[in-house]
């Protein structure tokens, strides 16, 4: 079993859309996942999974509350990827499921109102010898301008840490079907579905270790 989580310094900057979309990707390939929604206060995940069972949208995408990672250690071993998304800010708990993780997906926006305090994040998280390899930085929620995604880029890099080689854009297509049980791929907009596809490749690539 693979742990892929999705962690971050602040709200708003795609975390839970991104577990979501990695999820769906996953369960179209026919691996069983799960979504393992660590924030208790929104439970986000929890919700839109109920959303998409109300809708029939398939495959089904289950997702589990935990408070603890000994919990969803001691309950959860059938399947083969776990989807972690934490809460909206970074504590005790982030650094636990970092370590456990085979990959650890820190979004941000362009904005260095997200750049920084992602970036602290990651180099809090690279301290530990077991999660500074398992770090990848995802550009998230972008807009249209180039050069501020060039600028986003240059300053992760300079920062010494991976991005993900696709960018996930902030479009209204993309919410909508999230508020309906949809995510990624499964949009019905032909241009927004092969972004999506781009981001779930990449995200798959390193979430289930493939070559």
């Amino acid at each position: 079993m693979r742990i892929a989580s999705f962690v971050g310094q602040k709200g708003g900057v795609g975390k839970s859309t991104l577990a979501r979309v990695l999820a769906v990707a996953a369960a179209r390939e026919q691996h069983k996942v799960l979504i393992g929604d660590f924030d208790l206060e929104q439970l986000t995940c929890l919700e839109w999974s109920a959303m998409r069972m109300r809708h029939g949208i398939e495959p089904d995408i289950e997702a589990r509350a935990f408070k603890s990672l000994k919990k969803l250690r001691k309950t959860v071993t059938d399947f083969d990827l776990v989807v972690v998304d934490t809460r909206g800010f970074a504590d005790e708990l982030t650094e636990d499921v970092s370590k456990e993780s085979d990959v650890v997906f820190l979004p941000t926006g362009t904005s260095m109102d997200d750049l920084r305090p992602t970036l602290a994040l990651a180099r809090r998280l690279a301290k530990t010898r077991s999660v500074s390899n398992k770090i990848v930085i995802v550009l998230s929620k972008t807009g249209r301008s180039e050069r501020l995604l060039e600028q986003a880029e240059a300053t992760i890099s300079e920062a010494g840490f991976d991005m993900l080689n696709a960018v996930w854009p902030e479009r209204d297509g993309f919410q909508a079907d999230l508020d309906v049980g949809r995510a990624g791929s499964e949009t019905r907009n032909p241009h927004l579905k092969q972004a999506a596809k781009e981001v779930e490749m990449a995200m798959m690539t390193l979430a289930l270790g493939q070559s």
